[in-house]
């Protein structure tokens, strides 16, 4: 049985550090509520039904989420989790789900492990809180903090070990002593280890996953399936287009949504690695990045169906345990399954329904 997991974004309550960088009260919403369409037919801005800019704050909000997602066939979220040498940020919703058993939903992590930048800024550039891994007492902190994640009875496991997803794993320059500490502390707490899944975005994570003998990778969707399209790197080409969009046609780069797919589909990797799907429903970062931004033409429920409905007979093939969904609440990109004005919850009537077919 393939299973499907929501990324989570946390970015949906105030922190002083957000209140210092962008702004007093900042948070995802603040980029939605101020998008507005930059060419004809546009679906900006994306407004959630009934206008439920919710706050993370209030656990409330979260009970509903978890109940939401499984009541429409999905199984569990991936919080991105952020962590800086000790310092968090963005960690209250995950320190919900610790503390109230109502948020009844599986879950797991992602360690979101890149710096942080003021990356809307096209010059200049500075970098906000920087990734620092440090050394074994780091990392025997930072295990310490994640073993009150993985005791909780609702933490995803595979073969009996908490699984993490690193988002950034190549950039781990001590990732093998780490890892190495990491197993030795989860047999002593009684696991069996644990399950590494790497997060797939560009061909060097692709390797990287390979020679570490990652557990498994997860096809991070769009963003992989683009990589794969370009001799240059993604990064590279997405700037370049975007400003080239901007600069000279004056809009927002536009692109087909069925050509990712078709893309997505036949794509994946064979690095004798597990691979965990990806898909997205959506993609439009016009609400962050202005004219800056690339909006994937074409996106609806029924084509959004049709592709995960191939994915999970892909998943099904392979064994995997999961097809991981970009996203359950990424609003200034997009891709979120969270109920709007526009498509109410015909994105997660989707799921429910292609679950019930899989089934």
């Amino acid at each position: 049985m393939t299973n499907i997991l929501a990324m989570y974004l946390p970015q949906y309550h105030e922190i002083p550090e957000n209140n210092e960088w962008w702004g007093k009260g900042h948070t995802e919403w603040v980029s939605c509520k101020k998008a507005k369409p930059l060419f004809k037919g546009q679906n900006q801005p994306r407004v959630p039904l009934n206008n439920n800019y919710y706050n993370l704050l209030d656990i409330d909000a979260q009970i509903n989420q978890a109940k939401i997602a499984k009541e429409y066939g999905v199984y569990g979220f991936c919080y991105y989790h952020y962590w800086f040498s000790g310092k968090q940020l963005l960690e209250q919703p995950i320190s919900n789900m610790l503390n109230n058993n109502k948020i009844d939903i599986p879950f797991c992590v992602s360690w979101a492990n890149h710096s942080w930048s003021n990356s809307t800024a096209r010059k200049n550039r500075t970098i906000l809180i920087e990734q620092k891994y440090g050394t074994e007492p780091d990392w025997i902190e930072h295990f310490d903090y994640l073993k009150k994640l993985f005791n909780d009875d609702r933490y995803i496991k595979v073969n009996g070990k908490p699984m993490i997803v690193i988002y950034d794993a190549v950039n781990i320059d001590c990732w093998d002593a780490m890892k190495n500490l990491w197993d030795r502390l989860a047999l002593e707490n009684g696991w069996e280890g644990l399950y590494y899944v790497t997060t797939l975005k560009h061909e060097i994570d692709v390797q990287f996953s390979r020679e570490k003998k990652f557990d498994a990778q997860f096809e991070y969707q769009p963003t992989f399936a683009l990589a794969k399209a370009h001799k240059i790197d993604y990064a590279k080409w997405y700037n370049l287009k975007r400003l080239l969009c901007k600069d000279v046609f004056n809009i927002p780069c536009r692109i087909s949504y069925d050509k990712v797919w078709t893309r997505i589909i036949n794509q994946t990797p064979s690095n004798g690695v597990k691979t965990f799907l990806g898909a997205y429903n959506d993609w439009d970062t016009t609400a962050r990045w202005g004219k800056k931004g690339i909006v994937h033409i074409g996106a609806s429920p029924i084509k959004f169906k049709k592709y995960l409905k191939k994915q999970l007979e892909r998943s099904k093939t392979s064994k995997s345990e999961f097809v991981f969904i970009t996203a359950w609440n990424e609003w200034s990109e997009g891709a979120y399954l969270e109920p709007d004005e526009k498509y109410g919850f015909s994105y997660l009537e989707a799921i429910k329904e292609t679950m019930i077919d899989y089934d």
